[in-house]
């Protein structure tokens, strides 16, 4: 199970690095690889008092469709922090390459 979470994010930093490399303006790189990290990065619980994970877009898409609300806020907040630590790493990345 560990090799699939460690390819996951693997793969899901260069598609979200892969946006850093489509835009010319600083700010459109920096904004879109935060967009993609946060939405691709993002785990949580499956289901609450669960101890299963899972990517946290995946289970927003499943709570739109399939299974009953559980609330969306309990989503958003993974993808929130993820979204912070993209952009943190998409500036300092700008950074150190100037």
């Amino acid at each position: 199970m560990i090799y699939f979470w460690i390819l996951y994010f693997i793969l899901s930093l260069i598609i979200s690095f892969s946006f850093y490399k489509i835009f010319s303006s600083p700010v459109l790189k920096i904004l879109f690889f935060s967009i993609f990290f946060g939405l691709l990065n993002g785990v949580w619980f499956v289901l609450p008092g669960s101890q299963t994970l899972a990517p946290a877009i995946s289970i927003l898409i499943l709570e739109n469709t399939i299974i009953e609300g559980n609330g969306y806020i309990r989503l958003i907040r993974p993808m929130l922090v993820s979204f912070i630590v993209g952009f943190l790493i998409a500036i300092s990345f700008h950074l150190v390459k100037k």
